[in-house]
Parts: C-alpha cells; structure tokens; sequence
C-alpha cells in the first residue's frame, strides 16, 4: 500500500477464504484498542465497520514514518554525549503488526492454522481529482458504490462503510451495528477513535433522520423494487419514466430475469431496482406507487403473486430494509446492493 500523508483513504482487509475474523464480543473490543494503539501515530480514523468478516476504515494520513528509540536505550559515544538509537516504523509496518498479532491472537483461541486475512491489505485513495477505476467500487467486498452528484469519495466511502451491516443483512438499520462509527456520528456514543474535528470539518456528521451523504434538500433516501412478467420490455422503462416525474431518480440497477414465485405457471419476470430522494412520507410515497401501478393497468384481482404488469415495492428506506424478501430473494438483494 502507497499512503501518502495528506490524504484520506478507504482500507479494508478481509478473512482469507471469506473465514470469519471476530469470533466474539471480545474480539472486537480487542481489535479495536489495536486499531487506536498502531493507527493513531500516523492518521486520524474517520469512519470505521467492523463485520464478522471483514473490516473497513477510512483515515486520514498524517505521516508515513516514525522514528522511535529501539529498545529505549541510550547509546553513550565519546566524551560522555549521548545519542538515542532510532529505529524507523512506517504505516504500512504498523497495520502489519496490527493484523500479525490480533491473527496469533485469534488462531490460538479458534484452535485454526493458517493465515486468517488475505494476503494483501487494499487501500484507496479518496480524491475526486482522480478516477478510481469502476473494478473497484464494484469489488469492495461485494459492494457498488455509486457517485451522486454533489458528493465526494469521501462523503460516499464514509455512508457505503456505515451502512455494510445492513445490506449485509446483519441488522435493518445502520445503528442498530455496535462495531462501527455510525453511532458516534449520531452522537449516541462519544467513541474515542474517530478524529471528530475532521469530520466536522469534511460535514459528514448526519443529522437523527439523515444517513451520511443524503441530500440536503430532500428528506428521504429510497430503493423501490421493480417487477414485471407482462410486456415487460415496454413496461420497465415507462415506469422509469414516470418515476422521473415524480422523485429524483439517483440510479437504476441492471434487471436480471427471475423465475416466478408461488404460481410457477406464468411468464419468468424481469426484476430490478431503483435509488431515489424524494421528500415524500414513507405512507406518501406507497399512495404514488400505488396509483403508477394502476395507472399502467395493475390487475388486483389477480392473486397476489400472479402475473402483473409492474410491481413497485419500497425495499429500503433512509437505510433501514423494509421489505422482508430481501432476505429470501438474492436478486432483490443484488439489485440493492448495485445501487447501494
């Protein structure tokens, strides 16, 4: 890893094999004091999750390299001056250590041999300045992170972290995770690694309603759900269209075909998803679904998981899922996870 001081970056490491890294409560409690003892010599934290499996920070660096007194003795030279004896450390050495010792630690309680992270830990930079190529925000452990306009890597990395354990499926809300900074950023707990002056400087904090990088001028941050088995090629985009009309569309996830759930005697469907701000109420914004559905000629004496020209369901809402076939239904789960 390339970190250079006066610059923010996403790192994030993963167990090998996708094995489980934190075991128990105590593991992450440990991790963490290792976090603060080899990370704060160099960077600032900004944000950071910890999964089961893997975890993410975003620092701030500082500095590249230490120099500390190596055992903490003086060397004597000639005519009673004396010099300390320097040795150098940099950031990359220290998240070594960090990784090399919380690993023996975890491989003597777990009775497991073997590297337990990946080989290589990433790192990239948060500039705007610069293009980070697509691969990237398509492979941070499963996650699309998408560029609104108006916001920065930073403001995005800092959201896509706090929100992992929800669209992990861990938990449906970003606060009710304890292993990561999105409660000191709501204020509920005064958490000691995080660098609260840089981000107050960078205006990531949230307020109670809002998750980090909503927009300013809207309310709600949604994922709606769309689904359609009768002439869906003309029906999918029409209602994109109409949507438009009605909401900020922020981004359409690609559609896959699915096959039928319930009464399997109908036409395979076409699924997908898509983002939107929207001042609307939540019970608003289902009136408006519901009256596009009809609009476009919804059958409701159909039952209920017959064929139908469109389905709009709201999946998300400002972070929380809200739909509970996100949890049975992967391509409802990767369609989410696109637009994430």
């Amino acid at each position: 890893m390339d970190l250079v001081p006066g610059y923010y970056y996403h790192i994030y490491n993963r167990g090998n094999n996708t094995q489980k890294i934190f075991f128990t409560r105590e593991n992450y409690v440990f991790f963490l004091k290792k976090m603060k003892g080899q990370l704060s010599p160099y960077a600032s934290i900004i944000a950071w999750c910890l999964m089961p499996n893997h975890f993410h920070w975003v620092i701030y660096v500082h500095k590249e390299i230490m120099e500390k007194q190596k055992n903490g003795d003086p060397l004597t030279l000639n005519e009673g001056i004396t010099s300390s004896i320097m040795a150098k450390r940099t950031i990359n050495q220290s998240i070594g250590i960090l990784l090399g010792s919380y690993a023996k630690a975890i491989q003597k309680q777990e009775g497991i041999a073997g590297p337990l992270f990946q080989k290589h830990t990433k790192a990239k930079p948060l500039i705007d300045g610069i293009k980070i190529e697509p691969a990237y925000w398509k492979t941070a452990f499963g996650a699309r992170i998408n560029i609104s306009e108006g916001k920065s890597y930073l403001e995005t990395c800092v959201e896509y972290v706090h929100l992992n354990p929800v669209y992990g499926g861990i938990v449906k809300k970003a606060d009710d995770w304890e292993f990561s900074s999105y409660l000191d950023y709501l204020g509920r707990r005064k958490g000691e690694l995080i660098n609260y002056q840089l981000v107050q400087e960078q205006r990531l904090f949230p307020s109670e309603s809002r998750l980090p990088g909503l927009s300013r001028e809207t309310a709600n941050c949604v994922i709606i759900g769309i689904g359609s088995n009768i002439e869906a090629e003309k029906n999918i985009p029409g209602v994109l269209e109409i949507l438009e009309h009605k909401v900020k569309v922020i981004k359409v996830s690609s559609f896959v075909k699915t096959k039928p759930v319930g009464i399997e005697n109908q036409p395979d469907f076409t699924n997908g998803a898509v983002k939107i701000e929207t001042s609307l109420n939540r019970k608003e914004l289902k009136e408006v679904l519901k009256s596009i559905e009809n609009f476009m000629g919804r059958d409701r004496m159909q039952p209920r998981f017959g064929p139908r020209c469109i389905d709009l369901d709201i999946v998300v809402w400002n972070g929380e899922i809200v739909d509970a076939d996100y949890y049975t239904r992967d391509f409802l789960k990767n369609s989410v996870r696109e637009i994430l």
